[in-house]
């Protein structure tokens, strides 16, 4: 969810402020590059919910009782005993991850709704 709303405000956002330069055109190198930006933004937003959700996952049962008692402790344990940048772990690989994914997703769709329109139009 947070990957999907990351994605959307961000690629329309980014390529209404590349459109609004003198520098791009609405073709595929705006696409592209407001794809990267939103890949970008993206992979800021959604790295600490996947931290989470992964250490969740992965907890041990200690003495009886979980090492977590939710998000929010996970969240917090993980700020408090390795710092505020350990929520972004892994960036680098998460954004390979992601940054294609983002691009292929709205390089499409903008191929696709200029097929639509160009089709529409006759």
């Amino acid at each position: 969810m947070v990957v999907n709303a990351a994605q959307l405000a961000s690629y329309s956002q980014a390529k209404q402020a590349l459109l609004s330069t003198d520098y791009f055109e609405d073709n595929i190198l705006a696409h592209f590059v407001a794809s990267m930006i939103s890949g970008l933004v993206t992979t800021v937003a959604s790295l600490p919910v996947d931290i989470t959700k992964t250490r969740i996952q992965n907890m041990k049962i200690i003495d009886g009782k979980p090492e977590f008692n939710g998000a929010i402790d996970v969240f917090t344990k993980a700020v408090r005993q390795e710092g505020i940048f350990s929520l972004w772990k892994g960036f680098t690989p998460y954004y390979a991850r992601i940054g294609p994914h983002t691009v292929f997703t709205f390089i499409f769709l903008e191929q696709l709704r200029a097929l639509y329109w160009r089709y529409q139009s006759k």
